[in-house]
């Protein structure tokens, strides 16, 4: 009887191991090899002043109360006009809500649906206490070093710049796209882009066009980010997540801080707090593998048998990913406590305490499935919870990557980058692209610039630059995208 059961227990564990090896080795192969690009002409000097100049355009976005500074945008708008002759004497440029910009570039073939190529003009503030910080002022627009700096240089003016300057030079050299190019450059982006993007895109809705293709900022090439992987990673955002800010309110009793009652209004949002931080959303580790799956056999022989068997090791790899703040984000939806208020005085008891609380909803957790649990982890009735006026979108919709749109665009990023992995990205932030998903089934989100982990940081941060190289690399990748993505093909 024992040898019996070992040889059942042989067979089960050789069984379970062939499943194994057999699922590793299907779940991902390596791309075919690509010719590399010729690339349009790329003045690099030029390029680098011309970022520098959009720098320089204090277009800044608050929010709130704060009217965007219309100047400084318009400013932003005749440097165009300057940079770019050839653009503005061929493209028709519409201004939409004052202060976004849509060029048309027709195509010979208007029976072809159209692609839209999109950057924003706005950026996000400089903490004045971060000033003495900068090497160089974030609005002077520096080239110092091998290296554009300043608030843009990455998010995103940089885009902006690099697909006006494949335009112009596709231009010069007189290249005639088979589809209409559309060219949309919000100006509130990093304030919801309700007041640009949006509108750009109900402009297209009321003239009933239907895009092929577009490609927002999004996933950039990065080195380092993700464990045991040497090459570049392409990360090409096919889905963004959604957004959600709860306000939470307490309301107690005022009187004297002497004669205070078990628990103040403060106490008692503390501990709901304490709760949610406790028991975040559950993990859906799942989401992970078609990234992994796109960087295929650059990801290490373990990684990939881990992965491509989340029945066996999915409690693993799900405590890794967990490990990591970046990546723990990329399989569930986050709980971030931003605001809290409450009392006014050390020995009065608060009337009311009150507290935000941000989620980033992972595709498939809906609204009501983030509030039902909050209500279920506070569970305390003396909290109010209230969904904040404006501060509610699902996830996007997925966009595929078995279609011509993405496989092209994965080929352009290799021939213009070399021996790099493509793989599909779930954005954790908000982009304008979003908005878009009403007339395109297939919108991306790439910044084609390399990043080191160590650049992250850099984006709203403090010092943010970029190569005066990368920059030229990033007119390449455009001019060849616009190449590919324009004809008739896709």
């Amino acid at each position: 009887m024992p040898e019996i059961v070992l040889t059942i227990l042989l067979v089960i564990v050789s069984l379970a191991v062939a499943v194994v090896l057999a699922r590793t080795f299907s779940f991902a192969r390596p791309p075919a090899p690509v010719e590399p690009a010729e690339g349009v002409e790329v003045m690099t000097a030029a390029v680098a002043e011309h970022l520098s100049e959009l720098i320089r355009c204090e277009t800044v976005s608050v929010g709130g109360d704060h009217p965007p500074r219309g100047e400084a945008f318009l400013e932003l708008h005749r440097a165009l006009e300057k940079m770019y002759p050839r653009v503005h004497a061929s493209l028709q440029r519409r201004v939409i809500n004052d202060y976004s910009l849509l060029y048309t570039w027709p195509g010979a073939r208007p029976d072809l649906q159209p692609i839209l190529l999109m950057a924003h003009q706005d950026v996000v503030p400089a903490d004045p206490a971060t000033l003495p910080e900068w090497e160089h002022a974030p609005f002077d627009g520096q080239v110092s070093d091998g290296y554009i700096w300043g608030r843009g240089a990455l998010d995103v003016k940089n885009q902006l710049v690099a697909i006006m300057e494949a335009v112009e030079s596709l231009l010069n050299a007189g290249f005639p796209p088979q589809r209409t190019v559309y060219l949309g450059f919000g100006h509130d982006e990093e304030i919801g882009g309700n007041q640009g993007a949006r509108q750009i895109s109900a402009w297209l809705q009321k003239q009933e066009i239907r895009l092929k293709a577009v490609l927002d900022e999004g996933g950039s090439l990065v080195k380092g980010l993700l464990p045991g992987i040497e090459v570049p990673v392409a990360l090409v955002g096919n889905v963004e997540k959604g957004y959600l800010t709860l306000d939470l309110t307490v309301t107690g009793t005022p009187g004297h801080s002497s004669t205070p009652p078990p628990q103040t209004a403060i106490g008692v949002l503390a501990q709901a707090l304490a709760r949610l931080e406790a028991n975040p959303m559950p993990a859906h580790v799942e989401m992970i593998q078609p990234l992994f799956q796109g960087v295929g056999t650059a990801a290490p022989f373990v990684n990939r048998m881990a992965i491509a068997n989340l029945w066996l090791f999915g409690g693993i790899v799900r405590r890794m990913l967990e490990a990591k703040q970046e990546t723990n984000a990329t399989i569930r939806t986050t709980t971030a406590v931003t605001v809290i208020s409450g009392g006014v005085k050390d020995n009065i008891l608060p009337r009311e305490a009150k507290a935000s609380v941000n989620f980033r909803l992972l595709p498939g957790d809906r609204i009501e499935d983030v509030i039902t649990h909050v209500r279920r982890v506070i569970d305390d009735e003396r909290v109010q919870i209230r969904q904040k006026e404006g501060f509610g979108s699902g996830s996007s919709p997925l966009s595929p990557t078995d279609t011509p749109a993405y496989q092209n665009l994965a080929c352009t990023i290799r021939q213009v980058f070399g021996d790099v992995a493509v793989a599909p990205y779930l954005v954790l932030g908000a982009t304008d692209a979003r908005h878009y998903a009403p007339i395109c089934d297939h919108v991306y989100r790439f910044s084609p610039v390399l990043m080191m982990p160590e650049d992250l940081d850099r984006v709203h941060g403090i010092n943010e630059r970029i190569g005066v190289e990368d920059m030229a690399q990033m007119v390449k990748f455009f001019g060849q995208l616009i190449q590919v993505w324009g004809s008739e093909t896709l």
